[in-house]
């Protein structure tokens, strides 16, 4: 996508100008300097995306800026591309011939001389962009690795429990009741229900965490569905819940009496979170293969879905519809974020411009979070109404906030390593270590010119603020309160296929990172 192109544009040209510079050809031709002094002006206009971002759909200009950008950034990705391309190739074909008589030949001088006037070329179409933003006041932002931010970042309290929810308590009393309740049903279903981001995962996971719930049924299993209703997928996940081991067993019998060991003769509950299937054959199949564990009566089936047409087919004996957030949660539940932990102070201008928004937010405990974690890095009266006055509400709904959250990353590297997630599998186990690893692979973590900020403490920044912005979530952590994985919401990782411009590849590995 354009967008983001764009965001990722001026970091992206930079990891190959670095790559190029390095190439010896590339410096037997006496093109390092002016490799360089374009890798310069690509920091620069680094600088100034996140203010364009922030500003593009409200004023005409910066859109107008944004667009010569990417015309002028395709023209330099392209050029970047071709010249790696005829590096390598003549490498390959000079492999036998010494460097000197390799740069001083014909065909070298003349091809030293085009690829000279093309990088003079985009020089002077990048000074000239970089002027046209100075008109338009479009000011610069400071890398996000600089020590004082980093300083900033390490010394922020730690994140919130995820099972503090607010304006939740009647939901999560009604649901513990009737999953506790006594029933002989061989294997009753309840089913929570309710549109994206508006908490009916987190509600099973407070219910399936419970005390109460723990002491009534002895084994637990929490399975992941999403979109990909896979019998023997579910059923592995549940001998993996059980076990805390992995199980790729691929035959029935085999995974039953697996089953078996741990739940004859038990009172199970077993919570199916994000349903989307609506076959009532496939869901037949599972019920009976369940029934086939012999868990003792009384075992429950929790379900959460958005569709009405899964409760039918699966048959559910409760369904329970969750709300939307009253105007006072809402309010409450937004001040956790972007009145505390170092936001600003709430006063009666901060105050209304966030009812404001809020407002916007319908209710969606998601939409409500990620909006406070937005607006607490935002200090000042003019950036919060800068997103309050932001065009993307007028598509409402959750997405419209997420959107939002992306487009205020301060960082067009910390935008990319965002993007990174829509080649992950949805509900994947986030290592934070390992996740951090490859995006220093991938090259995401460069320090800027001249720091001496380490790649690691980089990605550990950036981990960190997609956690305050609620771009990642149900964090968990070791003994010493360390976070060591999280995972995202599958609305987040929605947002995140949308803003990346390719995606050819899903990992699977077991849907773990």
């Amino acid at each position: 996508m354009a967008d983001a192109f764009v965001a990722d544009l001026a970091s992206a040209l930079v990891r190959k100008l670095v790559s190029l510079a390095t190439q010896e050809v590339i410096q037997a031709w006496n093109l390092y300097d002016d490799l360089l002094t374009l890798r310069e002006r690509l920091e620069s206009i680094d600088a100034l995306l996140s203010d364009a971002t922030t500003r593009k759909l409200t004023m005409y200009a910066v859109q107008n800026w944004l667009n010569k950008l990417e015309d002028v950034g395709r023209v330099a990705d392209a050029f970047m591309d071709e010249l790696a391309y005829e590096v390598t190739r003549r490498k390959v074909e000079n492999c036998h011939k010494v460097l000197e008589f390799f740069s001083l030949s014909k065909n070298s001088i003349l091809y030293r001389f085009k690829v000279a006037r093309k990088i003079n070329y985009i020089n002077t179409s990048f000074d000239n962009i970089f002027k046209w933003a100075g008109d338009i006041g479009l000011q610069p932002v400071a890398h996000l690795s600089s020590s004082m931010q980093v300083k900033e970042i390490r010394n922020t309290p730690p994140f919130e429990d995820e099972s503090q929810i607010v304006g939740r308590d009647h939901d999560v009393s009604y649901l513990v009741q009737t999953v506790c309740k006594n029933h002989e049903q061989d294997l009753q279903v309840i089913a929570v229900v309710g549109m994206g981001g508006q908490g009916k995962t987190t509600l099973a996971r407070i219910v399936y965490n419970r005390e109460d719930v723990i002491k009534v049924f002895p084994k637990r299993m929490w399975v992941t569905v999403s979109d990909d209703f896979d019998f023997m997928k579910i059923l592995n996940q549940m001998v993996v819940s059980l076990t805390s081991t992995t199980s790729m067993l691929e035959n029935t019998e085999g995974l039953i009496k697996n089953l078996q060991k741990f739940l004859k003769g038990k009172k199970f509950l077993l919570v199916l979170a994000d349903v989307w299937n609506e076959k009532q054959g496939e869901w037949e199949n599972l019920r009976n293969s369940l029934l086939g564990v012999g868990g003792a009566r009384g075992s429950n089936i929790l379900i959460t879905t958005r569709k009405q047409e899964v409760i039918d087919a699966m048959q559910c004996s409760v369904s329970y519809q969750v709300e939307k957030l009253a105007e006072e949660y809402s309010w409450e539940l937004f001040k956790q974020g972007a009145f505390s932990h170092g936001g600003v102070l709430e006063n009666e201008e901060f105050a209304a411009l966030g009812r404001n928004m809020v407002e916007k937010c319908g209710g969606l405990p998601l939409a409500i979070k990620t909006l406070g974690g937005l607006l607490r890095s935002k200090k000042s009266e003019r950036e919060w109404l800068l997103i309050q006055n932001n065009e993307i509400w007028k598509s409402k709904g959750v997405l419209s906030s997420l959107r939002l959250s992306y487009d205020n990353l301060l960082d067009s590297s910390l935008k990319q390593c965002f993007t990174y997630f829509s080649v992950v599998s949805k509900d994947s186990v986030i290592y934070k270590s390992e996740l951090i690893q490859i995006w220093m692979a991938l090259g995401f973590l460069l320090p800027p010119r001249g720091s001496n900020a380490l790649m690691e403490d980089i990605g550990s920044e950036y981990f960190n603020i997609l956690l305050w912005n609620s771009l990642l979530q149900d964090v968990a952590r070791d003994e010493f309160g360390n976070i060591t994985s999280c995972k995202m919401h599958d609305l987040v990782h929605d947002l995140a296929l949308d803003v990346s411009k390719h995606h050819t590849a899903t990992v699977k590995a077991e849907n773990v990172l």
